[in-house]
């Protein structure tokens, strides 16, 4: 665990020496999700606006999972420093959870500037204390499923080139936009098949009722689904990690 803050804490330090980094972390997601967001406000209902921001703000943090832990050392491959990583006194995995702490700590940041871009936007949401929750626990699950399609990405190299369409392909098939309940059934076997799917329902059901009553099966389906992604990534992780150890392939690209 220590390790683990120590790179969190350099990664930090590292960013803090970059001001215009956080300025611009605060504005893209609004710009991003912002249109989705919008255009649901033709219909001037409140409700489904709300229920837009909620899956495209839930869609962004698995976006931002994605690049900063999903991308399968695509960082370290490129600057050669993969090597030294693996060389260091942590392994693969404990590295992948230091960078979804880091991950984590600027999706709270994120969140903080998007909401309230929306808000002054006039688009309000009421946020209650089970969805900051619910922000928390994301982190988790879609860490789990991250690291899969880290393991994956490290792997089969070629993956890693299907990393933004893979974004948003898990992002309309969770309801990003339109609930998985409009889809075909065949739509839904591989929509529920995605953690993000489970997250985007539970939070829109937060914010319509205010309380945690009517998803503890989702919740608990969505834990049983994200350990079971946890422990295959784990285990394609060790594979990938043989299997190129055995190659000599760690300094190549």
């Amino acid at each position: 665990m220590r390790k683990i803050l120590h790179l969190v804490l350099k990664e930090m330090k590292i960013r803090l020496k970059y001001r215009f980094v956080w300025v611009n972390m605060a504005l893209t997601p609004f710009f991003i999700i912002g249109p989705y967001v919008f255009s649901s406000r033709i219909a001037d209902v409140n409700s489904l606006a709300e229920n837009v921001l909620i899956g495209a703000l839930l869609w962004y943090w698995l976006n931002q999972y994605f690049f900063g832990v999903g991308d399968g050392f695509t960082e370290e491959r490129e600057e050669g420093a993969l090597i030294s990583v693996v060389l260091a006194p942590i392994s693969l995995l404990a590295f992948l959870f230091s960078k979804a702490a880091d991950t984590f700590l600027m999706n709270l940041y994120i969140t903080f500037f998007t909401l309230l871009f929306f808000y002054l936007s006039g688009i309000k949401l009421e946020i209650h204390l089970y969805f900051l929750l619910l922000l928390a626990v994301s982190g988790v699950y879609i860490t789990f499923f991250s690291i899969f399609f880290a393991a994956l990405s490290l792997w089969k190299k070629r993956i890693r080139s299907i990393n933004s369409t893979a974004q948003f392909f898990f992002g309309v098939l969770s309801g990003m936009v339109n609930p998985v309940e409009n889809f075909p059934s065949y739509v839904r076997l591989i929509s529920y098949m995605i953690p993000l799917t489970y997250l985007i329902s539970i939070g829109r059901s937060i914010i319509k009722n205010g309380n945690m009553s009517g998803f503890v099966p989702q919740l608990l389906i969505l834990t049983g689904l994200s350990f079971a992604y946890l422990i295959l990534g784990v285990w394609l992780l060790k594979k990938a990690e043989n299997e190129i150890r055995k190659k000599g392939e760690w300094e190549s690209w």
